[in-house]
């Protein structure tokens, strides 16, 4: 199935502005595999594609122009209201 990448901040799911760091879920092992600072850059992003073949994002809300971006290397982005990161993974994946 490949990762995805949840935007956190203080363990909480947040906008991808508000974001403090990234956090690489991997859909197949069922676990984190890596909690990285939110690069100012999102095109930076496309350096963890190959690495954890990550799929979407999941945020609150991403600025239009954010969006533009990752899409734009084969992101998908996922809107959700879920608080927590636990929650979200225990929703979702289990």
């Amino acid at each position: 199935m490949g990762s995805i990448i949840l935007t956190i901040k203080n363990n909480n799911i947040v906008s991808y502005d508000e974001a403090e760091e990234l956090v690489v879920y991997d859909m197949d092992n069922r676990r984190i595999v890596a909690r990285l600072k939110k690069p100012n850059d999102p095109v930076l992003i496309e350096d963890l594609l190959e690495e954890h073949d990550l799929w979407a994002v999941v945020s609150k809300s991403i600025s239009p122009e954010v969006a533009e971006v990752l899409r734009g290397i084969g992101i998908k982005i996922e809107i959700t209201d879920v608080a927590s990161i636990e929650d979200y993974i225990r929703e979702i994946f289990i």
